[in-house]
């Protein structure tokens, strides 16, 4: 087990839920801003940020959608790819 993977099971334990939706919230602005960066079109999206990325979309901060099984971020009203 890495130490960023230590430390972040031991937020979860700590903290447990009751941040999550703060932290969730964090998470889906930092990917929105990078959204908005001339030349960066699309986030890719895998692993344990799936399930934020799909929050955040329910949430109207950016859309998901899936090329060949894997998951990206696109802006709200962005053309698709």
């Amino acid at each position: 087990m890495t130490i960023s993977a230590f430390f972040a099971k031991l937020q979860r334990h700590l903290f447990g839920s009751g941040l999550d939706p703060l932290a969730r919230g964090a998470w889906c602005r930092r990917q929105r801003r990078h959204l908005r960066i001339p030349g960066h079109p699309v986030v890719w999206v895998r692993g344990d940020a799936l399930p934020w990325a799909e929050w955040g979309a329910r949430r109207g901060y950016f859309e998901v959608d899936h090329m060949g099984g894997l998951a990206y971020l696109r802006a709200l009203g962005a053309p698709a790819a």
